[in-house]
């Protein structure tokens, strides 16, 4: 069973060395790979990357010449592996990698797509609170009984995994997406710790733009317009890649 690691990157060098050493120590799955997908960064973190790969064989890399947002770094990395098992997660080690045995064994041999919930979130009130009602107007909206469909950091079969269409900011409905298929979705709770390094790439419009992403699958789960299928990245926006597919 091969797995794959990816993580969208956007200004974050200051993380990705121990956040890189840390999935190598708790890991439970070979082989795998940790794929970072640097999202334009403008920082040293694709400098940073590219050490990484000299020095640990795990990692492989995709880099995009501009900013293009989260929902297309995760569609072009589904697109490029052939893994078994996909994960994702944040690079700005708030996710725990150390939880990654805990992700990976609720995932099973029968499950879709298990969400990390941060039961404890280490986020001041002004991110934690709108989420919480995000999260629990989405859980009824799509009948989905989880606490934080809206995680980065999730386990997931790699056949699932590319089989959505991922477009718009829809990473955020990876849970909704891929149950619309029959999978089975699943949470576990897990570790969250304040966010140390950067600070966060997000603002309040998100939660505009999630409402917006949210009715438009509402309408399409009733058979009204669906949004058009992805056909791959914008011409001209990979602009670097290492991926062995292993």
């Amino acid at each position: 069973m091969k797995a794959v690691i990816v993580i969208p990157v956007y200004n974050e060098s200051a993380t990705l060395s121990p956040l890189t050493e840390q999935i190598i120590e708790h890991m439970p799955l070979a082989p795998y790979r940790i794929l970072f997908v640097d999202d334009g960064s403008t920082d040293d973190s694709f400098r940073v990357i590219r050490g990484l790969h000299d020095r640990f064989p795990e990692v492989n890399y995709l880099r995009f010449t501009r900013n293009a947002g989260k929902t297309q770094a995760l569609a072009s990395a589904f697109a490029r592996t052939d893994a078994d098992v996909i994960v994702t997660m944040d690079a700005d080690l708030q996710d725990d990698p150390a939880e990654l045995p805990k992700l990976l064994g609720a995932l099973g041999d029968d499950g879709g797509v298990v969400c990390g919930w941060k039961q404890n979130r280490r986020d001041p009130l002004h991110k934690t609170f709108p989420s919480k009602v995000f999260n629990k107007a989405m859980a009824g909206m799509f009948g989905l009984p989880l606490h934080d469909i809206n995680t980065g950091f999730k386990a997931m079969r790699g056949d699932a995994a590319r089989a959505i269409t991922l477009t718009g900011d829809r990473h955020r409905f990876i849970p909704v997406l891929i149950a619309r298929l029959g999978y089975r979705a699943a949470e576990v709770p897990v570790l969250h710790h304040p966010r140390e390094f950067g600070h966060s790439k997000y603002g309040f419009e998100r939660y505009f733009q999630g409402i917006r992403d949210a009715f438009a699958l509402w309408r399409e789960s009733r058979g009204w317009r669906k949004e058009p299928p992805y056909h791959g990245e914008p011409e001209g926006l990979v602009g670097e890649t290492l991926i062995d597919r292993g």
